[in-house]
């Protein structure tokens, strides 16, 4: 979606180009810069205001999405995506720009939106802080939920971001490690991700959320073990869901391959993803250094999606470790943890408002 340059007082595209902020993708764990062409184009776009920009790489068309979480989607394949960043220009080059275009006597001050856009921006690909909007929470118009780990609890760091961010975004959060197994449930029985404990506590968890939020989407999700569930409860016992429960699933680190083992190790792994049916759309919300990504890292996972009957995409969050948000080496990424975390909210958000817009169809 392409719109035209905006009318307003602030400095011409030529001199913000003269100060060119870099623009990167991720590639091999690490960010690499774009062509010189490459970058122009996506930051006359960004400057613009577009959501969107297609961009032609070594002979392939790709879209370049400038909304967070902002990433890299090969056009004719979405599902094949990477994350980019854009890094400001130094701060004397900016400074030295916006003097040469604008003098304080001669031009009006410009509106509030323009000032941060001349502002050097963080290092990050959404080029925001933390998720801390000083807003009232609006009502939520969809409800996760999210199965934790083997060890049966949500990790700290996305417990805290849920009972923040996300319920600010409007998401209400059912944890199953909130609501104590049942008879006949239990929080897990590792040996098999699908048993019939492992499910019932899922399903009841799902009617406990359907019972609060009568009239909202619900949305299956989970982290590392947790995602194994879900999976088993959306695949096999889909008719016994809550009747507003979407076709969806959101995975946070799914466990791919134990660590230290030879890739394909535990077959019965990628069988979760593999099995699901045409019609359920998944998100797997991945770091690009889980150890459980397998001995080819994030690859394995890429080309297992591309296996899949299911509507799936891979969203790599940059230094995300298995038990996302927590992430490493983000020095070397020019990243922070707050950067990251914005980023999952953002990629956790985006996905509830496709499968709530979407429900059970």
């Amino acid at each position: 979606a392409t719109s035209p340059p905006r009318a307003s007082p602030a400095r011409p595209l030529q001199a913000l180009m003269a100060a060119q902020p870099e623009w990167s993708v991720m590639l091999g764990g690490q960010y690499e810069p774009y062509d010189a062409p490459t970058a122009s184009a996506i930051e006359e776009a960004f400057q613009r205001g577009d959501e969107e920009v297609q961009a032609t790489i070594d002979g392939k068309l790709y879209v370049i999405v400038l909304k967070p979480p902002m990433k890299q989607q090969l056009s004719s394949d979405p599902t094949r995506q990477r994350a980019i960043q854009r890094r400001p220009a130094p701060a004397n080059e900016a400074a030295a720009s916006a003097t040469a275009v604008a003098s304080p006597s001669t031009e009006a001050p410009a509106p509030a939106s323009a000032a941060v856009a001349e502002a050097p921006a963080p290092a990050a690909s959404t080029e925001v802080p933390a998720p801390k909007r000083q807003r009232e929470s609006p009502p939520p118009f969809a409800v996760l939920i999210f199965a934790p780990g083997a060890g049966g609890q949500t990790a700290k760091a996305m417990r805290a971001l849920q009972d923040s961010a996300l319920e600010r975004e409007g998401v209400a959060v059912f944890r199953c490690d909130d609501h104590p197994p049942g008879p006949g449930e239990a929080r897990w029985i590792k040996s098999s991700a699908g048993c019939a404990k492992n499910v019932a506590h899922v399903l009841a968890v799902a009617r406990r959320a359907a019972a609060a939020h009568p009239t909202l989407p619900l949305l299956l999700g989970g982290a590392s073990f947790g995602n194994r569930v879900v999976c088993e409860v959306l695949r096999s016992h889909r008719a016994e869901l809550p009747s507003r429960a979407c076709n969806a699933l959101l995975l946070c680190g799914f466990p791919l391959n134990p660590p230290d083992k030879a890739e394909g190790a535990d077959q019965k792994r990628p069988a979760h993803l593999l099995a699901l049916p045409a019609g359920v759309r998944v998100r797997l919300l991945q770091g690009g250094k889980d150890e459980f990504n397998g001995p080819r890292g994030i690859l394995a996972l890429n080309e297992l999606v591309a296996q899949m009957a299911a509507t799936a995409e891979v969203v790599e969050v940059p230094g995300g470790q298995h038990t996302l948000p927590a992430a490493k080496g983000l020095k070397q990424l020019n990243w922070t943890q707050a950067q990251v975390n914005t980023f999952v909210v953002d990629a956790m958000v985006e996905f509830a408002r496709l499968a709530a817009a979407a429900g059970g169809a």
